[in-house]
């Protein structure tokens, strides 16, 4: 009889050792997470232009449409012109010191499209640059595009690398950079003909992000290149929930919480959950749905109550309406009605 008791304690004892480990144990499950169809147009909606048309011809740059000179040097604006214009009837003329900066916020989602008009004259001289920069920030500013014409080859020219292509003289030419931030890639054109192929972070000096934070007319000493009809195409933000599974505990039955990580509400978010493996008699698997998870908010799903022996893995599933989806799994092992996450 002593003998068989103090097994009993023994056993007993073990099973509130391994419950009170188990309530202390917390594990984050595996995500795959599917966003819904954010839309990848080469154009998208128009964030930005300017045809100076709306300057006075004769007037400084500088401060009209958010141009500014870089590093808001007095010596590096630029003049407003109607000696040349694509649509009437002004350009920015970019000559000698003539370095002018435009900056945007939050253009970063998808892909977008840049667009820049060039008229060079048949008597220019030097190299007059077009720059993208990720970020702008005076010397510290990251760029991911120097191109430039260049008088003694008749070329327009990758500064950071061999590729070139010939450049109109006398008339307009555009410039189209196609920027995909979501492959890190950018397309260059020039008068429909893609000539150069590059990274969009790597693509000049490195260490660049994915947006695209301004741009650069810099004439670098130059004589007179004529610039009109700027543009920026940019997919949209997103405004789409996002659904990541946090966390997966025992040991009474499983919990798990969904969150939704994205910018906008998710609606009816249908989850599973399902033990797979193991001998379960009990709670095997349960289901339900969760009318709404605000951006940033979460749920708690549940099998309440387990029973079996052996190892499992605790897959789950939730979708919502607007199409994200997350797929998540666990490994554990259950001890009669204790689950152990791993």
């Amino acid at each position: 009889m002593e003998k068989r008791y103090t097994k009993k304690i023994v056993v007993i004892g073990v099973l509130f050792l391994l419950l009170g480990a188990s309530f202390l144990t917390f594990a984050s499950a595996t995500n795959e997470t599917k966003k819904s169809n954010i839309p990848l147009s080469r154009d998208g909606s128009i964030v930005w232009e300017d045809n100076f048309d709306s300057y006075t011809a004769g007037t400084l740059l500088g401060g009209q449409g958010g141009w500014f000179p870089w590093e808001n040097d007095p010596n590096a604006d630029a003049n407003v012109t109607n000696d040349q214009s694509r649509s009437p009837s002004n350009s920015a003329e970019l000559k000698g010191t003539s370095d002018m900066v435009r900056e945007w916020e939050d253009v970063k989602y998808g892909n977008c499209t840049l667009r820049a008009w060039a008229y060079v004259p048949a008597d220019f001289e030097g190299q007059n640059f077009l720059i993208l920069l990720s970020l702008y920030g005076g010397a510290a500013s990251k760029w991911s595009l120097q191109i430039y014409f260049d008088s003694e080859t008749f070329m327009l020219r990758d500064y950071d690398s061999i590729n070139e292509t010939p450049y109109v003289i006398d008339d307009w030419g555009e410039i189209r950079v196609e920027i995909d931030f979501i492959n890190d890639w950018q397309d260059v054109y020039y008068n429909d003909v893609l000539w150069l192929s590059k990274s969009w972070t790597e693509g000049a000096t490195g260490g660049g992000i994915l947006q695209l934070g301004a741009v650069d007319l810099w004439a670098n000493g130059a004589s007179v290149v004529y610039w009109d009809d700027l543009s920026v195409w940019a997919t949209d933000a997103p405004n789409e929930p996002e659904l990541k599974v946090e966390s997966v505990q025992g040991p009474i039955g499983v919990t798990a919480t969904v969150k939704n990580t994205g910018v906008a509400p998710a609606t009816n978010v249908n989850w599973t959950m399902s033990l797979d493996g193991g001998l379960i008699l009990i709670g095997k698997t349960a289901s339900g749905s969760i009318p709404e998870i605000l951006p940033g908010g979460s749920a708690e799903i549940k099998i309440p109550f387990v029973i079996g022996f052996g190892k499992t893995v605790i897959a789950i599933t939730a979708e919502c309406d607007e199409g994200a989806s997350v797929s998540a799994s666990q490994e554990a092992t259950v001890l009669l009605f204790l689950v152990l996450i791993k």
